[in-house]
């Protein structure tokens, strides 16, 4: 079996929710991202804000590094829809080097006035507190602006009353670097 390291950093953050879309996942580590910021300015098919990383020097950004089995990133390009270019990206875990791949925005599909809907901000709040993200960085996505959607939050509310519910121990982040 071939395996791919992911990089999740928003709503795919979480395992119940990278999970209920992908099947088998196994989390490698919680990593921090210098160099690098959150947006959620990406134009999704919906028309609201998803997130991205960008680079930003005085910045840094917080993910997760799973292990999936090769075939399904087709079905997480699916997920993820257009406006995304897959890069690669080198993490530091464990004195090695790991190729993970990442969703980043394609400069045409980012609108810095866009809002995430108020569900997604949800997915990555939970993600970020399962992944034992600092509390600085839980704050600010808990107080990033985001819009009201009671279709979409129709649409995944089992989700996230399992995620509101989930009673796994949150993991201890270690700093692991990501070169910006």
């Amino acid at each position: 079996m071939h395996y791919m390291y992911y990089l999740a950093y928003g709503s795919n953050l979480h395992p119940l929710r990278l999970g209920a879309r992908l099947g088998a996942i196994e989390r490698i580590a919680t990593v921090q991202l210098p160099g690098w910021r959150l947006a959620m300015h990406k134009r999704g098919e919906d028309g609201s804000g998803k997130g991205n990383l960008v680079t930003a020097a005085d910045a840094t950004a917080w993910g997760v590094v799973y292990r999936l089995d090769a075939s399904l990133k087709s079905l997480l390009d699916e997920f993820e829809g257009e406006g995304y270019d897959c890069k690669t990206v080198q993490i530091a875990h464990q004195q090695q080097q790991l190729a993970c791949f990442a969703y980043l925005a394609m400069p045409e599909w980012v609108d810095d006035d866009l809002l995430p809907h108020d569900w997604y901000a949800e997915l990555i709040e939970h993600g970020a507190r399962h992944a034992g993200f600092p509390s600085a960085y839980l704050d600010w996505i808990a107080r990033h602006p985001r819009s009201p959607d009671a279709d979409g939050r129709q649409r995944l509310q089992q989700l996230l009353q399992q995620l509101r519910t989930d009673t796994a121990a949150p993991v201890n982040a270690a700093a692991l670097h990501l070169p910006g």
